[in-house]
């Protein structure tokens, strides 16, 4: 068993939602809200920690039982952002001195930048609105956001994956139990990373897991057709 928590590798903080998967035994577990997770693991096991918008990270297991690791959002998947600054400043301009003026040529607005005065009549620059967005609540606010958005964009793959009524006609039809089921939802998550079933509708993905498990479970019903009596008797028959 290896236990550990996952920071954020700017910030420092913990990180919750977080998936470490054991990709030899297939075992996992989300981390809560201290970034603290447990999965069973053994010296050479290799670990897969995957957040969305993070740079999914792996981990070799040594001889260490708790792990302190980091990682990092990836900038690649981060909004436009417009800047703000809210300090005051009083535009400066003197007979045809032309460099006393605004930066850029672009209108007032998110992201202007002026040179001008304060108003203890000191030179400086300033940017056109509040600084807010880049306080840790707003960027909180904002991941929310992109959650929100995120999952919405799952509904449908969300809705069969965690539906009971589902889940139990797949495990009888295949012939499951529950962590044999469990295993194969997460193998086949992990086959399905690139797109994670963005904007899928129900059909679509109710068929991709069905093909899935029918190919790897095909083997077993082989087995169990053989051994069934009723395909004894046919092969008697036959003979």
């Amino acid at each position: 068993m290896v236990t550990g928590n996952v920071i954020d590798g700017l910030d420092r903080g913990f990180l919750d939602n977080v998936w470490v998967i054991n990709l030899h035994n297939r075992d996992s577990s989300l981390t809560n809200e201290r970034g603290y997770f447990r999965v069973k693991a053994s010296q050479g096991d290799t670990l897969l920690i995957t957040r969305n918008y993070y740079i999914p990270k792996f981990i070799t297991i040594g001889g260490e039982r708790h792990i302190l690791t980091e990682i990092y959002m990836d900038a690649r998947t981060l909004p436009r952002f417009d800047l703000y600054g809210d300090l005051m400043v009083m535009p400066f301009r003197a007979g045809n001195l032309s460099n006393m003026r605004s930066l850029s040529d672009r209108p007032a607005g998110p992201g202007k930048v002026y040179m001008g005065t304060s108003e203890q009549m000191m030179p400086g620059f300033t940017l056109d609105g509040p600084i807010s967005y880049f306080m840790k609540s707003e960027r909180q606010k904002r991941q929310y956001a992109r959650k929100l958005a995120f999952l919405a964009r799952q509904k449908d793959y969300l809705e069969l994956i965690q539906s009971d009524s589902v889940m139990y006609a797949l495990k009888l039809e295949y012939n499951l139990t529950d962590k044999d089921l469990d295993d194969l939802i997460i193998e086949f998550n992990l086959q399905n990373m690139d797109h994670q079933f963005l904007d899928m509708d129900w059909q679509r993905v109710e068929k991709m897991l069905t093909d899935f498990l029918d190919q790897r479970t095909r083997y077993r019903k082989e087995e169990e057709q053989k051994e069934s009596p009723g395909s004894n008797s046919r092969s008697k028959k036959s003979n």
